[in-house]
């Protein structure tokens, strides 16, 4: 059944290379600062098509030198929830570029990149949920050889027509699907349908406890929804790579929900959506993360921006994830009986 599941399930081919020089934005954890010069008044407005146009920009930076650098780009609105109108003031944002321009850049190697940007810029809260975002995708990096490669930023958007302000925010870059699977020489799967059975167990048991960890439960393999799926072209088995992490207990944004089919009614309220594993099957992989206890500490440590008080509310959150996996009675309450059985 398994492997009949596994061949049914179409998969886009990416090539196994990847291209030259495409590490160069990722080599840094130091905020990048970036102005894209743009029809910015039509951007914003056009949010609740679903039909999004893209406009012509100019993106400009500062090389180590110091020296100007501008590149042609194309920008975009992106996502769901926070491009509808009534529910952010300002889009997440894809960015394209055609290989050529990006010779010799920042940005060689990447001809498209997600950029996550405030909600409300200009608002401290918001600016330290996009910091706490930002942290959720550097703390996955520690537990899981596959991620996503991000790097932060300091964006300013302005309008060419100069009829709109300026709007300057923090905001991070997430490299693109089809470069992630580049990197780690696999292939992307967009069938929907995947049951845990056709996931590799450690790869899956690692997603979903980390889930846990930031407490997030706006994901769905089976769906797609907030999860990639990659198959590796050597063993042929599927494997999860999480993202979108703006609803988690770790970030606690004030418009996070969760879905009133589940049993907790808050996003810092914890729950278990992975596979049914026994406590002999959960150890090493909750031994995998307590050894990564201190790297993780380190993360949160290493982003200056993070204000004391998100700073402590984060460690607060995680040290309660420390203590569950401490206890034998709470991982068998929260990960062995608490649990889905097929999939999600």
């Amino acid at each position: 059944m398994r492997a009949t599941r596994l061949i049914a399930l179409a998969v886009l081919l990416v090539a196994s290379a990847p291209p030259i020089g495409a590490q160069r934005l990722f080599r840094s954890t130091d905020p990048v600062d970036v102005t894209f010069t743009t029809n910015l008044r039509a951007i914003i407005r056009e949010r609740d098509s679903t039909r999004l146009n893209t406009y012509g920009a100019q993106m400009t930076y500062k090389d180590s030198a110091g020296k100007e650098v501008n590149v042609p780009v194309t920008l975009r609105a992106r996502g769901h929830f926070r491009r509808q109108q009534r529910n952010c003031q300002f889009p997440p944002i894809r960015w394209d570029a055609k290989r050529a321009d990006v010779n010799n850049t920042l940005f060689q190697g990447l001809t498209t990149l997600k950029v996550t940007t405030s909600c409300r810029p200009g608002q401290e809260e918001y600016e330290q949920y996009i910091l706490g975002e930002y942290s959720a995708y550097r703390l996955y990096q520690t537990v899981s050889p596959l991620h996503f490669r991000t790097r932060l930023a300091r964006i300013t958007y302005k309008d060419s027509a100069k009829a709109s302000p300026d709007v300057t925010t923090l905001a991070f870059f997430i490299e693109d699907d089809k470069e992630m699977a580049r990197q780690n020489k696999m292939q992307i799967v967009e069938t929907k349908g995947a049951l845990f059975d056709d996931v590799e167990t450690t790869q899956l048991m690692r997603t979903t406890l980390f889930e846990y960890m930031v407490g997030n439960t706006d994901m769905s393999i089976s769906g797609l929804h907030n999860i990639v799926l990659l198959r590796d072209s050597t063993t042929l088995s599927l494997n999860t790579v999480a993202y979108d992490f703006d609803f988690t207990g770790l970030v606690n944004t004030r418009y996070s929900s969760v879905d009133p089919r589940l049993r907790v009614k808050r996003v810092t309220d914890r729950l278990h959506r992975g596979p049914c594993k026994t406590a002999a099957e959960w150890a090493p992989i909750i031994a995998h993360f307590q050894g990564k206890k201190g790297a993780i500490d380190s993360v949160l440590a290493s982003i200056p921006q993070l204000s004391p008080a998100r700073l402590k509310s984060s460690r607060d959150f995680l040290d309660g994830f420390w203590k569950d996996m401490a206890n034998p009675g709470t991982v068998k309450r929260e990960l062995v009986e608490e649990c889905q059985k097929l999939g999600m």
